[in-house]
C-alpha cells in the first residue's frame, strides 16, 4: 500500500517523477507553480515535506491523518512547531545540498585565512626560505624548522567571533560548523530567529553595527536584493577590527568592492576570502589579484550544482524512516 506524501512547495514535480521508481511505496504530490499546498490537503496524506512553504495550524488541520512533518533544510523558521508538537506528530529536518556546499566553502576560506594558506604555499613552493638565509637540513623528532617563514597572520579560530550576515540555510549550516571549531557565532537578519533556533545553531543575534565591531570574521550570506546592494560599504568596513576578515560567499554586489579593496590595501582589515565579485569572472587587472592578504575562488561555492533530485531523495529516505519508526 502506497503512502501519500504532500510536498508543500511548488517546483518539485520533475524531481518527484524522477524518484518515483526508487520510492515506489510513496506517492508524492506537490502543487504546480502558483498553486497552494492546501488545495491538495486530504485525509490520504500521512507525511508532509516543506522547504520554504509555510506549515501552519490551518494546513495541519486539513491533514487529519498526518503522522510526520519533515523540513527540507535545517532552519525550520517556516514551521509552526508548537502546532506540530500539539498534534504529537513526528518532526525532523534534513540538510540541503546547496547550502551545505556553500557553508563548506565559507568554512574552508575561514580556515585558509587563519593559516595564511596561499602565502604559506607560495613561500614553500618558491623556496622563499633562501631570502631568510636558511638552508634545508635533515629533520628529526626534535629537530625541525618550525614556522620557518614566520607568517605573521597565522592564528587559531578557537575563541574567535564569526559574524554571519544573513541567517538562512547557508548561515545556519555555517554556524553549525563554526561552533564545532570552537568559534562564537553572532548573526544579523531582518527577521530574528526564534530562541529555539538560536539554540539549535548556537548563534546570538546582534544588530549589524555591533556584529561588525565584534567579529573577527564577517561572512556575507544574504541574498542580493535592492535592499542589500552595497550594504557593506566604507562606513560599515570602518567599524571592523583591523585584525578582522571579510568572507563573501553570497554575491559580489552586496559589498562595495572599491571600499573593501581600499581597506585591504591600507591594512584597515586583515584580509578577505572571496568567492564572488562585482564582475565575474574577476577582471585580470583587479587590484584583488595582486593582494597577498586575499584568497580568491572562481564562484565555486555551489559545489557541483544544486540538485533537487538529491535533496528530495534525502527527504524521502528520511520520511520513509520516520513513518516506519
Amino acid at each position: 500500500m502506497t503512502k501519500t506524501i504532500l510536498l508543500a512547495d511548488a517546483g518539485y514535480e520533475a524531481a518527484a517523477a524522477a524518484l518515483a521508481a526508487e520510492y515506489s511505496d510513496l506517492s508524492v504530490i506537490c502543487p504546480g507553480d502558483g498553486a497552494d499546498a492546501s488545495a491538495l490537503a486530504s485525509g490520504d496524506v500521512i507525511g508532509l515535506i516543506a522547504d520554504t512553504a509555510a506549515v501552519d495550524e490551518a494546513l495541519l488541520n486539513a491533514l487529519p491523518n498526518l503522522q510526520a512533518v519533515l523540513k527540507l533544510g535545517r532552519s525550520y523558521f517556516n514551521i509552526d512547531v508548537e502546532a506540530v508538537r500539539r498534534r504529537g506528530l513526528s518532526f525532523g529536518c534534513v540538510p540541503r545540498k546547496g547550502p551545505n556546499c556553500v557553508a563548506e566553502l565559507a568554512m574552508t576560506l575561514i580556515m585558509a585565512l587563519s593559516k595564511d594558506l596561499v602565502v604559506s604555499n607560495d613561500a614553500v613552493a618558491l623556496g622563499a626560505y633562501r631570502y631568510r638565509g636558511l638552508k634545508p637540513e635533515l629533520t628529526a623528532e626534535r629537530k625541525i624548522a618550525f614556522h620557518w617563514m614566520h607568517n605573521t597572520r597565522v592564528h587559531e579560530v578557537v575563541g574567535k567571533t564569526l559574524g554571519i550576515i544573513g541567517m538562512g540555510e547557508i548561515g545556519c549550516e555555517l554556524a553549525r560548523r563554526a561552533s564545532v571549531m570552537g568559534m562564537r557565532n553572532l548573526y544579523y537578519k531582518r527577521s530574528r530567529l526564534s530562541a529555539e533556533l538560536e539554540g539549535v545553531f548556537d548563534a546570538t543575534y546582534a544588530e549589524l553595527d555591533d556584529l561588525l565591531r565584534q567579529s573577527d570574521y564577517v561572512c556575507i550570506a544574504t541574498p542580493h536584493t535592492p535592499a542589500t546592494e552595497r550594504m557593506i560599504g566604507a562606513e560599515q568596513i570602518a567599524l571592523m577590527k583591523d585584525s578582522a576578515y571579510i568572507v563573501n560567499i553570497a554575491r559580489g554586489g552586496i559589498v562595495d568592492e572599491e571600499a573593501m579593496i581600499a581597506a585591504l590595501v591600507e591594512d584597515r582589515i586583515a584580509g578577505a576570502g572571496l568567492d564572488v565579485f562585482t564582475y565575474e569572472p574577476l577582471p585580470a587587472d583587479s587590484p584583488l589579484c595582486s593582494l597577498d592578504n586575499v584568497i580568491l575562488c572562481p564562484h565555486i561555492g555551489g559545489g557541483s550544482g544544486t540538485n533537487r533530485n538529491i535533496e528530495l531523495g534525502a527527504a524521502l529516505a528520511e520520511m520513509s524512516r520516520m513513518l516506519a519508526s
